[in-house]
């Protein structure tokens, strides 16, 4: 069975065109669009108390996400980029996940095809139209389709990662652009003088000079 397409971006020129051109040069239709919080919501409702042996089943369905989802209202609207909550929830029904965005760092790829997001695959939006065609054919088969160009952001991504040890880990865990090194501080039952130490050791590991840096390349901004 052809899968359909849920397109899940707040920009309706975008979607109408990526409508457009998958359904000009592919055999999968668009059967759902949303471009704002509250319509991801209605879609994810509706597959939960849908059948999951009818033609509308989450289970017949591939989401293309866009990261940047800008809601008017989320559980995750302190997050920047609350696609991720997106993804996570329409995985949870079984509903396997793009991330289509034009943040497109290691960091970003990263945590998107995470386990504490599950997107199956991510795309750039700077990239032509074939490969998101590509990736949407790829986990149509059960497979994982990460853009060739955006591989090697990843392993460098990786291999910082694996140098943090376990309260670098914690630390860089709890970093967010919105709290402070003393908010941090008390989250974690460390002073704010330790903060600013282990600060210093992941900007030097990540190769970066401030928390903006830090965030954007390790895909939390």
């Amino acid at each position: 069975m052809v899968k359909n397409i849920i397109l899940c971006d707040d920009h309706a020129l975008l979607r109408n065109g990526i409508k457009s051109w998958i359904e000009t040069h592919s055999k999968y239709k668009v059967t759902h669009e949303a471009g704002t919080w509250t319509e991801c919501e209605k879609i994810i409702e509706a597959f939960r108390a849908s059948d999951c042996r009818s033609s509308d089943s989450p289970n017949n369905h591939i989401a293309v996400v866009d990261i940047s989802f800008k809601a008017e209202y989320s559980p995750a609207a302190h997050e920047e980029n609350c696609g991720f909550e997106i993804i996570r929830r329409f995985t949870a029904l079984g509903v396997p996940c793009i991330a289509y965005s034009s943040h497109d760092s290691g960091g970003f790829v990263e945590h998107a095809v995470s386990c504490a997001v599950g997107a199956k695959g991510f795309v750039s939006k700077n990239a032509d139209e074939e490969i998101l065609l590509a990736a949407i054919r790829a986990v149509s088969d059960g497979k994982t389709y990460i853009q060739a160009e955006l591989v090697t952001g990843l392993l460098e991504v990786n291999c910082i990662s694996r140098t943090f040890t376990k309260k670098e880990k914690l630390l860089s865990d709890a970093l967010t652009i919105h709290n402070t090194n003393a908010e941090v501080a008390a989250a974690l039952g460390i002073t704010e003088k330790t903060v600013v130490n282990y600060l210093t050791i992941l900007y030097d590991k990540a190769g970066v000079k401030n928390k903006l840096e830090f965030l954007e390349k390790m895909g939390k901004l």
